[in-house]
């Protein structure tokens, strides 16, 4: 399919930069290319997860969104807003040319969620599709922090998935006290990060596996730190969302980036 995206030669140096003025608060569907580098996963068509635009060539996923797929399977959408709105943004679609998950990762554990996708065409940035930043401090403690999660998932458990990007604000949980939820507390390792509500409240639910979870910089960017990984359910109260902790992975990523530039921050 033709790219609905207007050619733009100029590479924007800025990662993790949204479109946006005001700090986000709540749940709520994002602006147009409020996130510029979320994609979404389709297979035969229909979308089922999401990711993170890292580079020109590269998009950071969940292994369990490609666990057992074939390269021709998935389809890449880069400035999607409104899936059922044909023309309502500059959006783009790239086929994959190969996918890497992690060597470790156990779909009954979900423990090394993360997966790395090659495009088989690079994608030019602009306004409506530029790169997220990576963690720059594999040491950082998020917790207490507001994270915000974005994807097209089910907007309710039971409830199918968004036509529209939504956005939520989730807080960081210490490790410690996730070990402390629901869950089996064996189950949480040091690859995760928990975030979300002891009451349930808000969170991210089917479908947004594989996307973003972010923290705001002092800079005005933004930086991915976690990838949607599982949960029990949808914002069930006493279980937390989990993601995988992009900063224990920042080696095995550069290293598979094959000399990819990164933008740097703002």
């Amino acid at each position: 399919m033709q790219s609905r995206q207007r050619a733009n030669a100029a590479l924007v140096a800025a990662c993790g930069v949204p479109n946006r003025r005001q700090r986000i608060v709540g749940g709520n569907v994002t602006r147009v290319n409020e996130f510029p580098w979320v994609a979404a996963l389709s297979r035969r068509g229909k979308f089922y997860c999401g990711g993170t635009l890292i580079s020109r060539h590269h998009v950071l996923t969940a292994a369990h969104c490609v666990d057992g797929l074939r390269s021709q399977d998935i389809l890449v959408t880069l400035g999607e807003h409104d899936r059922g709105v044909q023309n309502e943004s500059a959006s783009l679609e790239r086929g994959v040319a190969d996918w890497q998950r992690h060597d470790n990762f156990s779909i009954f554990t979900f423990n090394h969620d993360i997966a790395l996708i090659r495009l088989d065409k690079p994608v030019d940035f602009g306004t409506s599709v530029r790169p997220a930043c990576l963690p720059v401090d594999n040491t950082a403690d998020y917790t207490d922090r507001v994270a915000i999660v974005t994807g097209w998932g089910r907007v309710e458990e039971r409830k199918p998935t968004s036509a529209t990007l939504r956005k939520v604000a989730v807080p960081i949980m210490s490790m410690e006290k996730c070990r402390r939820a629901g869950y089996p507390s064996e189950r949480i390792t040091d690859n995760m990060i928990c975030a979300g509500y002891p009451q349930g409240k808000r969170d991210a639910c089917q479908g947004d596996s594989g996307g973003p979870l972010h923290v705001d910089n002092k800079n005005g960017s933004m930086e991915v730190i976690g990838i949607v990984s599982w949960g029990r359910g949808c914002a069930r109260p006493n279980y937390p969302g989990i993601y995988t902790r992009v900063a224990n992975y920042l080696p095995w990523l550069h290293q598979r980036l094959a000399g990819d530039c990164l933008c740097a921050p703002p």
